[in-house]
């Protein structure tokens, strides 16, 4: 079967990041291929892609509001990184890879005149001392998220970096320096 364009970057989507919500999938998706004409693509539009892919690849799996690789356990943690890179670039990230190296989940870069790198980490199990000795390149921005979506007491976090309280609706606040 011949993918469409949208189908091949829906497939390196999920080859690079492996499990995404609907929702995530949906507004990349949009946000890469704007239309000339005005109209936005459909969330049917891609709901039919990820059909199509499910059938032909055996590889995608739709479950429920999740998509992701056949073998991959969803992970909170990256949906979560994935939220805050939504947030933090409107759909219009580039260069999205999964991280492997604790305390790091999720990087991107954010496009604009100066194009800027941004990682999104795990704050949980990070000593509040050590975040200043956390390597980072010189203009990556980094972003802590926390399971309890509480900063500990007292955190004070080095230049460039920030901290990202999700709230009830599922967005987030994002704190810098000691204002957390």
């Amino acid at each position: 079967m011949l993918l469409s364009v949208q189908q091949r970057y829906i497939l390196i989507l999920l080859r690079q990041i492996k499990c995404l919500r609907r929702r995530q999938l949906y507004r990349l998706t949009k946000s890469h291929f704007p239309r000339s004409d005005g109209r936005e693509l459909s969330e049917g539009a891609v709901d039919a892609m990820l059909r199509q892919l499910r059938h032909c690849t055996g590889d995608v799996i739709l479950d429920g509001d999740l998509v992701h690789l056949m073998g991959v356990k969803p992970n909170e943690r990256i949906l979560e990184a994935i939220d805050v890179m939504l947030e933090l670039t409107g759909g219009n990230a580039q260069d999205i890879s999964i991280k492997q190296e604790t305390p790091a989940l999720l990087r991107f870069v954010l496009e604009g005149e100066r194009p800027r790198l941004f990682t999104v980490a795990d704050l949980d199990g990070m000593l509040p001392q050590a975040l200043s000795s956390v390597q980072r390149q010189r203009s990556e921005r980094i972003v802590w998220i926390s399971e309890s979506s509480c900063a500990p007491e007292r955190l004070v976090l080095p230049p460039k970096q920030f901290f990202a309280a999700r709230q009830n609706d599922g967005s987030h606040r994002f704190y810098s320096g000691d204002d957390s």
